[in-house]
């Protein structure tokens, strides 16, 4: 009797086990089920917004290129551009930027020469300040920029834009006393009327100033210092120009 009874207990603990298995392999809390953890959820990884989703598409914009006659046998060119990225859903970082220009001067530049090497989604960066020198007269007269990105989730990509190259001047001269003719360091010169209206320098030790990439064309701009009256001068900018100044 007892041993019969241990038998039918033990049948019933088997019975018992293998109904918890095969009940439990298709329980809606499972991690296998469409809910779980390794479904297809819209927070997975590998979903619509995860970072294999919509690429960065980043444009070159605001571009200004300038040449400027920097000596009897040399040609610098500046080029300044934005990067914005357009989808707001992934970021993108620089790689490297060319400048191809129509004279035939390439240059190459790293992630380093931008202030932000990151596009962050829907953001905008500043990269200014890109120059390369050439022969004189070389007389480049459109650019071609080329960035090289990579976006949030690995995906490279080229961005590409093409701009003239406007010619730019360089004014300079020396600042003196007057009454002495000793030079005045510290000197403020700012153009205040013009197409570089608000740039603005200061003289050294010889008194001697300089402003790059002036555009062409009319401009007015001051000079002052401590002990003395502020100056105004006047000139038509169509060359490297050289203004010195009494105070």
């Amino acid at each position: 009797m007892t041993r019969a009874f241990q038998t039918t207990k033990f049948m019933i603990l088997v019975a018992t086990i293998v109904c918890a298995m095969g009940c439990g392999a298709g329980s809606p809390t499972s991690p296998s089920a469409n809910g779980g953890s390794t479904g297809s959820s819209p927070t997975s990884p590998s979903g619509n917004g995860g970072a294999s989703g919509q690429p960065a598409a980043v444009a070159v914009e605001s571009v200004a290129a300038q040449r400027e006659s920097i000596g009897t046998d040399t040609d610098a060119y500046y080029v300044s551009f934005s990067l914005r990225e357009l989808t707001g859903t992934a970021g993108a970082t620089i790689k490297a930027m060319d400048l191809m220009f129509a004279n035939g001067i390439n240059a190459t530049f790293g992630p380093e020469r931008a202030a932000a090497a990151h596009v962050r989604a829907g953001g905008t960066v500043s990269v200014s300040d890109l120059s390369v020198t050439g022969p004189a007269n070389s007389l480049a007269t459109s650019v071609q920029i080329q960035v090289l990105l990579t976006d949030d989730a690995g995906r490279d990509s080229i961005s590409v834009t093409a701009a003239n190259v406007t010619s730019a001047y360089v004014l300079s001269g020396r600042i003196t006393n007057k009454a002495t003719g000793s030079p005045v360091a510290g000197a403020v010169v700012t153009i205040t009327f013009g197409a570089a209206s608000g740039r603005r320098t200061t003289s050294d030790a010889t008194g001697a100033y300089v402003l790059r990439t002036i555009p062409a064309g009319q401009l007015s701009f001051t000079v002052s210092a401590p002990g003395f009256a502020t100056v105004t001068r006047t000139a038509t900018i169509d060359g490297n120009a050289t203004i010195d100044v009494g105070l």
